[in-house]
């Protein structure tokens, strides 16, 4: 059947509709059309239009490829069957009412000059059906438009269909729902006011909502959460259930950073005759959230809390992300427990998981640990001390064995902001990390890992976070660019993927790199070089924490995945559930969600990053002219981007850098006629040209 289809397509000038195509193969089971239909577009073979029309695009005059629209007017495509191409220029006579990120059907001219472009036919998929704006006067004070943040719209002129349903006011900030775009006029209709674009924290939220995050829950969602929260007391005979297995009297305790609300994990270390015992007690956010409920549902559809700044968007209510599941101190709370034996030397010798009640001792910061390692100053039970010098020791010894297995271990700062408490950017500065903070990393891998095992030992569906290798191509690539810095570890192509090469190559790097941001650029260059870390059905294992299995396990309050962990946990090890039904009806749900919180997971990071990005913005519009040290972080075809101490990050765009550079882009090197050159870690001064918020751009200009 789909040879079938492609002849039809080839005789019908690489064009059909779909209801012409059915009659033309004389097809009566369209289920069956559509499945080799969808089979052929996943193989890039054809494609398929709003307009129910197919064409083909092997050996054809069509092409498929994703808009990237200038805020002038004009966009580039690429094409879908060859991602490394160049993509083609889209004059703004050709658009034909698309709008950025359409994915369309074009075709490929030359024009009089010789200049070749792409005209759009078709749009075959919409991906943005929202689009958040601000209401402005108009230039001549007489009306309000509604103007796109996106700044790939701003080239349309927008036509608000439903505006008398609202009493605008400039300064408001809404959703709308795209309808139509069309003659260089793009219809919506108001859908949502979100807040007031003067006050920084609605902003933020309009960030969420350009990314589709929700910042609300639905009413059944919270009347859901409201029924299940019962104070542990209440529940009598489960914690009868639990006494044998009961840590009420262990010295449990919680360590995080001041701010955090949601405290899902706690950690407990003794000294054993083996070596060390180390408990990892987790909420039991599977007994509140029911498979199917509408708590679950919602839980789902956001895969994973969102942290914007100083604002936290949950994936559950707060009454049980801050209060019922949160490990709080000095309150009885259910928790999931993996109890695991270390030997002397930190190898694990043995790991159990059971239900239990806990009560954490002491809420500890990571600050106040931090300080308790490097100056012994401790304010709090003398107990708690004793057992975190234990727990030194265990996480020493197992970062040791880590280390020596090839876990890729990347020294990477992360831009804090410091907001007053109207949202107000006060400070951006570098988010320190210290012992405490690699200690619960540490114990957190090692409990992933060991329920991790204790599935996959079974051969029961389960559902494991996977790191694969990096190509080789691309380790290759990062080889010949650190090359330049002077670091050559003499390694062929296959030492190049061990991972125990590249932590020597790191150290290489510490050992001969003395400037710490130059350093910390190097290290981040090697992530971009690295695979994405996924969830999925089958076990690859972690490639960067030298696991060779690995799953989410100690954070259910934020993650779906863990909260589908501790599920199985309960069935397969705790009630010994194994029938044949229920592990199919495993497999399938793990298959349907795993898309899902791959997803949202990208989505809430791009957004996070999009609001510390708009956050460093409001920091610097009032220091324009301003002269700043800073460092080449990455040198691209465009310019060139500068990290300032504070990791604050702007663009030194080419066209103020003179005429005639050349790029290379292996090297990822700007060279001027002169043989003057830009690269990464190179140490510049620059001024501040231009902060603006509502472009979210930072713009740099080299100080000669």
């Amino acid at each position: 059947m789909k040879e079938t289809i492609i002849q039809t397509l080839k005789s019908n000038d690489f064009k059909i509709s779909i209801e012409d195509l059915a009659q033309k193969l004389k097809v009566k089971d369209l289920f069956e059309l559509n499945q080799d239909l969808d089979s052929l577009i996943h193989d890039f073979k054809i494609i398929k239009t709003q307009n129910q029309n197919i064409y083909l695009l092997e050996n054809s005059k069509y092409k498929a490829g994703t808009l990237k629209m200038n805020p002038k007017g004009f966009g580039f495509v690429n094409d879908l069957t060859q991602p490394d191409a160049d993509d083609f220029f889209v004059p703004p006579t050709m658009t034909n009412g698309a709008i950025g990120s359409d994915v369309i059907v074009y075709q490929v001219s030359k024009g009089r000059d010789d200049k070749i472009f792409a005209e759009i036919i078709e749009i075959a998929e919409r991906t943005k059906e929202m689009v958040i704006g601000e209401i402005v006067k108009s230039r001549d004070g007489q009306f309000l438009d509604f103007i796109p943040t996106d700044l790939s719209l701003s080239n349309f002129r927008v036509v608000m269909v439903n505006k008398r349903d609202f009493e605008l006011k400039p300064n408001m900030l809404f959703k709308a729902k795209i309808l139509e775009a069309k003659d260089r006029k793009l219809f919506v209709r108001l859908k949502k006011m979100i807040g007031d674009s003067t006050k920084a924290a609605d902003r933020i939220l309009s960030i969420a909502e350009e990314f589709n995050i929700k910042t609300e829950f639905g009413y059944k969602t919270i009347k859901n959460a409201e029924e299940v929260n019962i104070p542990v007391i209440k529940e009598q005979d489960e914690i009868k259930r639990r006494e044998k297995t009961s840590l009420i009297d262990t010295m449990l305790v919680t360590i995080d950073g001041s701010d955090s609300k949601d405290l899902d994990d706690s950690i407990y270390v003794e000294k054993v005759k083996e070596g060390y015992k180390l408990i990892v007690a987790i909420a039991d956010v599977s007994h509140y959230v029911k498979p199917r409920s509408p708590l679950d549902n919602e839980a789902l559809l956001r895969g994973n809390s969102t942290y914007l700044a100083n604002k936290v968007l949950p994936m559950l209510p707060k009454i049980l992300s801050d209060d019922l599941c949160s490990l709080n101190p000095n309150t009885e709370k259910f928790a999931l427990a993996c109890e695991m034996m270390f030997d002397q030397n930190g190898n694990l010798i043995s790991k159990k998981v059971y239900e239990t009640i806990m009560i954490s001792k002491a809420r500890l910061t990571y600050s106040e640990v931090n300080e308790y390692f490097a100056n012994k100053h401790w304010t709090k039970q003398p107990e708690v001390a004793q057992m975190l010098d234990v727990a030194k020791e265990l996480y020493l010894a197992i970062a040791k064995i880590k280390a020596a297995n090839g876990m890729i271990n990347l020294d990477v700062r992360e831009a804090k902001v410091v907001m007053d408490k109207d949202s107000n950017v006060l400070e951006i500065k570098a988010r320190e990390t210290g012992e405490s903070e690699k200690l619960i990393e540490n114990f957190m891998v090692s409990a992933n890992e060991a329920v991790a095992e204790l599935v996959f030992e079974k051969e029961l569906p389960f559902i494991y976070r996977n790191h694969q290798k990096p190509e080789e191509s691309s380790l290759v690539e990062w080889y010949a660019t650190i090359k330049s810095f002077g670091i050559d570890p003499k390694l062929t192509n296959l030492e190049m993927i061990d991972p125990k090469n590249l932590n020597k190559t790191l150290m290489q790097i510490d050992n001969q790199i003395s400037d710490p941001i130059s350093n910390e650029l190097l290290h981040l260059s090697l992530l971009r070089h690295m695979e994405k870390a996924k969830y999925g059905l089958e076990n690859v294992g972690h490639f960067g924490l030298a696991s060779k299995c690995y799953t989410h396990f100690t954070s259910p309050i934020r993650r779906y995945s863990d909260l589908m962990v501790h599920r199985y946990l309960k069935q397969y090890i705790i009630q010994n559930e194994k029938r044949d039904f229920i592990l199919q009806s495993n497999q399938e749900f793990i298959n349907k969600a795993c898309p899902i919180i791959n997803e949202t997971e990208i989505t809430s990071v791009d957004c996070e990053r999009e609001v510390v990005k708009v956050c460093m913005v409001e920091y610097l519009s009032d220091k324009v002219g301003r002269i700043f040290d800073g460092t080449i972080s990455i040198a691209l075809k465009f310019g060139f981007f500068v990290q300032l101490e504070n990791m604050v990050e702007g663009l030194v765009h080419i066209s103020t850098l003179g005429d005639c550079l050349v790029y290379d882009e292996k090297l990822q090197t700007l060279t001027k006629p002169d043989n003057t050159f830009y690269r990464m870690g190179q140490k510049v001064k620059i001024k501040l040209a231009g902060a603006d918020i509502k472009k979210r751009t930072i713009d740099f200009e080299l100080v000669k």
